[in-house]
């Protein structure tokens, strides 16, 4: 009950951050979704230090402990596309496998090649030294 009661300020906090980012999407007539602008607005705000972690971080949590509720209502929404459970929803589940398999085979190149030249400039200037 105390965990509850101490997210609820933190879940008003990340509410409020969403609402401003909707208001600044809608405002400005961006082609963003304003939750991603929300988001994006309670990064810099971290950084920026003018929000601690602290006073955030159980609402996070507690949010992301329940996320698969919130992706119910999408699962549930597939039942209005019955072709996504038949041969073409076996294509378009091909389709996102294997490009989340490239993407996931692309960043592990990249990272490690990111790796490697930082080790290398690492061991060029401790040889100068």
């Amino acid at each position: 009950m105390k965990k509850w009661l101490q997210a609820i300020p933190q879940l008003l906090l990340l509410l409020l951050f969403s609402w401003l980012g909707k208001a600044i999407a809608a405002l400005f007539h961006l082609h963003v979704p304003g939750s991603l602008i929300g988001l994006l607005l309670l990064f810099l705000a971290l950084q920026a230090g003018w929000v601690r972690l602290t006073w955030v971080e159980a609402g996070a949590a507690l949010l992301f402990g329940d996320m698969i509720l919130f992706f119910v209502p999408a699962i549930v929404g597939i039942v209005q596309y019955p072709w996504l459970l038949g041969a073409k929803g076996l294509l378009v589940l091909v389709v996102v496998l294997s490009g989340t398999a490239l993407v996931m085979a692309a960043t592990g190149v990249v990272s490690e090649r990111l790796h490697r030249m930082g080790e290398g400039e690492r061991h060029d200037s401790v040889e100068r030294v």
